[in-house]
């Protein structure tokens, strides 16, 4: 009598090797992914053609006809105006995208980077290309920067360096105080807000209670003690309390290019936080072109030798890749007023203003 066998071949489909599975999972992941990428872009498109068709015919008789549209679709289907609106530019900047057979694995991504060229025929040849030598949306993002910056240098040629807005420095560790969101605590003690999500229990410091929104700043005693001492309340303060705020003191880790600084900044109370700075209000040429190095080195000449830094934060917000942008001001020794970085690079021509 045959003896039945427990053991079982594996079928024939079975993934047998890990370069099987990684044929298998190359050709469903990332073919998945790309199908799913191209019916976004596609849906986005769509969606703008019709916002176009709807709102064109009435801009000429209305104004703020197709603001009006938009912020009320955004309302009522409870969507972001701002994707609607890139919606739109997308459809206007590409619409006859799909035209051209070579455009359909571009992101939307990719379209939102082409989408800042003004000149047609510059955008669809750079978006052609793209398409052709399968350039990441962070390629087609720096070949972007650089032909808007050799445009602008065009076009500033002849015209004085534009002067950027009056920043107002305050002094070094001035803290708001803040009630805690019982969303995320549980506590109802007052916390001082250092910037940069920072932020400490006002009682560690003073036994004093002083009311939400209260200007305060800390001092050091020779046993390095902290304490805080009320400056102002926001109704006492000329102009914006935030004048009196987010002035930080930071130490220069590296110059990463000619507007990008790696930082480390001294919030006071003992607490340090490292960071990358965006110079805010102008843009310097790219790392891969002959200006975007001697942007670099300039700044690294003119910080050479300074002890410090002091750097106004956009109420330490974050811009789209991730940096903190800010107003950065350097003191040489023997110089008695501080030089303002950002202004400095456009009078010098390592940068152009552009507006956030």
């Amino acid at each position: 009598m045959a003896t039945l066998s427990l053991v079982r071949s594996a079928p024939a489909s079975a993934i047998t090797s890990y370069a099987q599975l990684r044929s298998k999972l190359r050709e469903t992941l990332l073919e998945g992914q790309r199908k799913i990428e191209r019916e976004k872009v596609l849906t986005y498109w769509q969606t703008g053609k019709h916002l176009h068709e709807h709102i064109f015919p009435q801009e000429g008789r209305a104004k703020h006809y197709g603001q009006e549209v938009i912020e009320k679709l955004a309302q009522d289907l409870q969507i972001s105006d701002s994707v609607l609106y890139q919606c739109l530019q997308a459809y206007r900047a590409f619409k006859n995208l799909y035209a051209r057979t070579n455009s359909f694995d571009l992101t939307w991504a990719h379209l939102r980077a082409a989408m800042r060229i003004p000149d047609e025929k510059k955008r669809m040849a750079l978006i052609e290309q793209a398409a052709k030598e399968k350039w990441t949306s962070r390629d087609l993002e720096i070949k972007v920067r650089n032909l808007n910056w050799d445009q602008r240098i065009a076009d500033s040629e002849g015209k004085a360096p534009a002067k950027l807005p009056f920043v107002c420095l305050g002094p070094f560790y001035h803290y708001r105080i803040i009630q805690p969101e019982t969303i995320h605590s549980h506590s109802r003690e007052l916390l001082i807000d250092l910037g940069f999500s920072y932020l400490e229990e006002l009682r560690l410091f003073s036994d004093k209670k002083f009311p939400p929104g209260t200007l305060v700043t800390s001092s050091k005693d020779a046993r390095g003690r902290y304490s805080i001492e009320k400056v102002f309340t926001p109704s006492s303060v000329p102009g914006s309390p935030d004048d009196l705020l987010y002035t930080f003191k930071a130490y220069v880790e590296r110059v990463i290019d000619g507007d990008t600084l790696k930082v480390e900044f001294e919030l006071g109370l003992g607490n340090w936080h490292p960071e990358t700075i965006r110079l805010n209000h102008i843009d310097c040429p790219e790392m891969n072109t002959p200006e975007g190095k001697a942007a670099k080195k300039f700044v690294e000449a003119q910080l050479s030798g300074c002890d410090f830094i002091t750097v106004k934060s956009v109420q330490t917000k974050r811009e789209k890749w991730g940096r903190y942008l800010g107003e950065v001001f350097f003191q040489k020794k023997g110089a008695s007023l501080p030089v303002y970085l950002n202004q400095l690079l456009l009078d010098k021509g390592h940068a152009v203003r552009i507006r956030r």
